[in-house]
Order: structure tokens, then C-alpha cells, then sequence
């Protein structure tokens, strides 16, 4: 869940994007993530989105408890009352335990492209953090 303001635009941003993911071995994991996007603009009013990510993620490289990973993923995303849109890429990130079975996972840039045909690598164009349980 995260709540994003933005005083200069007066804007508002809430989401919540629940994963759920399965390993596969050591190095492979599939999964997907469901999330909710609700937008509020001062003067404008507000808008929500609806998105699906599917990933398979391949852990790179464990150092110690960290693991370094990428996701490629393909992401589809609806937003009330205009036409839907994807994205295919990877995102990379990092991953370390907190507890047995709780990790701290966070994303940081994507190399991707999109339906409005827009090729995009950075590393301050997607970041997010979260946390896992494992079962």
C-alpha cells in the first residue's frame, strides 16, 4: 500500500498491489500482482486503475541473505473510463529476510517498452518497496 502526494500538482496517489508467487528453485519464481490505483487532482476530481502483472523473476546473484533479481513482466492496466494499456520489461530488484519467513523486497528502474510505443530505461522512472511472506 502506498499513499504518494504531490503539492505542486495538488494531486493525490493511493495504491495497494497485492502479490502472490510461487518458487519454482533457486533461482527461478513465478507470480502476479493485482493492483488498485485511485488518483485525486484539486480541481479535476478523480480517476482509478485497475492493473494485472504476471512475472517470472530470476534471482542473479545471493550474497549472504541478499538476493539480487530481475522480474520480467508483462503489465496490463485499465483505468475507469479509458481504454486500457501494457507494458512488457524487466525490473530489477533486491531482496532480503526480516524474520523465517518475512522479506523486504524493493524495485528500482525498468528497462521497458509500451502500448503507446514508448522504449523507456531509468532508474527513478519505478521504484517500490514491500514486504513478502513466505509460506
Amino acid at each position: 500500500m502506498a499513499l504518494q502526494t504531490n503539492s505542486d500538482a495538488e494531486s493525490t496517489q493511493i495504491s495497494i498491489v497485492p502479490e502472490i508467487g510461487y518458487v519454482l528453485n533457486d533461482k527461478v519464481s513465478i507470480g502476479a500482482a493485482l493492483g488498485l490505483y485511485t488518483f485525486s487532482y484539486e480541481g479535476y476530481g478523480s480517476s482509478s486503475t485497475i492493473s494485472i502483472k504476471p512475472y517470472l523473476r530470476y534471482t542473479l546473484l545471493t550474497a549472504g541473505p541478499v538476493s539480487l533479481f530481475t522480474d520480467a513482466a508483462f503489465i496490463y492496466s485499465k483505468p475507469k473510463n479509458y481504454d486500457g494499456s501494457w507494458e512488457i520489461g524487466l525490473y530489477p530488484g533486491i531482496s532480503a529476510p526480516i524474520s523465517g519467513k518475512l522479506s523486504a523486497v524493493a524495485h528500482i528502474g525498468a528497462l521497458s517498452y509500451n502500448s503507446d510505443t514508448t522504449f523507456s530505461l531509468g532508474l527513478s522512472n519505478v521504484a517500490s518497496a514491500g514486504l513478502f511472506y513466505n509460506f
